[in-house]
């Protein structure tokens, strides 16, 4: 194993675990974090198949964490079955199609998140109208999202936000929807045999730790200014936003 090769794992170990310390700050976050950076160095279809096990990880610790899981799952488990199918489909695209272009899609998915706080000007009163149509519509596209550049947060999101439910049912419900998703595309990558045993050894230890970068965020999230966390996570998030722009326009 050469140096280079040395370096790029490093680099994901530490990736993983800065990726698991947001999303145990702020209940999710982990696949906006570690795709971007993991896609810079192979491609988003390697980035997706290293991250699954970390991904199913982090969702499934998120989910159980807090209690009260009942009303969670009881009341929004249809927008699970729907990141499902559409997780499914998401996946099916990305093995069929040239990796490059999902840098851009996923720069334009982190693009969504980060001007989110314009979309709220918009009049999205329908989805609290209409619960359940726009719960499938949410579900489906976030799994679609999801299943392609490893980033559906930004849809589900906004249907949790008009729907005004706890932050606690927020993040259970998410990570539900997230955890099932990823088992999907798992499922998918390992029928199409896309998903060797090298890349799920070296997925294994990433997991790990991503679970101990997941409990130091938990350990932030009391000690430190949530705002200014965000903060440095939206700049990261720009840069990454960028840096992704410049890799598809440089491997056309």
């Amino acid at each position: 194993m050469d140096a280079y090769l040395l370096n790029e794992i490093l680099i994901a170990l530490i990736v993983v675990t800065f990726a698991g310390a947001v999303h145990g700050t702020f209940g999710l976050g982990f696949p906006m974090v570690a795709t971007p950076v993991l896609a810079l160095l192979t491609d988003v279809q390697t980035a997706i198949l290293l991250t699954l096990a970390p991904n199913i990880a982090v969702n499934l610790w998120s989910m159980l964490r807090g209690g009260n899981l009942r009303e969670s799952v009881g009341r929004f488990w249809p927008v699970a079955v729907w990141m499902l199918v559409g997780s499914a489909i998401g996946t099916l695209i990305l093995v069929a199609m040239d990796p490059n272009p999902f840098r851009l899609l996923l720069a334009a998915v982190i693009l969504l998140y980060l001007t989110g706080d314009r979309l709220k000007r918009l009049d999205w009163s329908w989805i609290s109208r209409h619960p359940r149509g726009a719960g499938a519509g949410a579900g489906f596209l976030g799994g679609v999202l999801g299943g392609t550049v490893n980033v559906g947060g930004p849809a589900l999101m906004i249907y949790f936000l008009e729907m005004r439910v706890s932050a606690l049912v927020v993040v259970q419900a998410i990570n539900l929807a997230f955890l099932l998703g990823k088992s999907t595309q798992a499922a998918t990558f390992a029928v199409l045999g896309v998903l060797t045993p090298t890349l799920l050894l070296f997925s294994l230890p990433l997991g790990v730790m991503a679970l101990a970068g997941l409990r130091s965020g938990m350990w932030l999230r009391d000690r430190f200014s949530a705002d200014s966390y965000r903060g440095w996570l939206r700049g990261l998030l720009w840069f990454l936003c960028a840096l992704l722009v410049v890799q598809f326009f440089r491997d056309l």
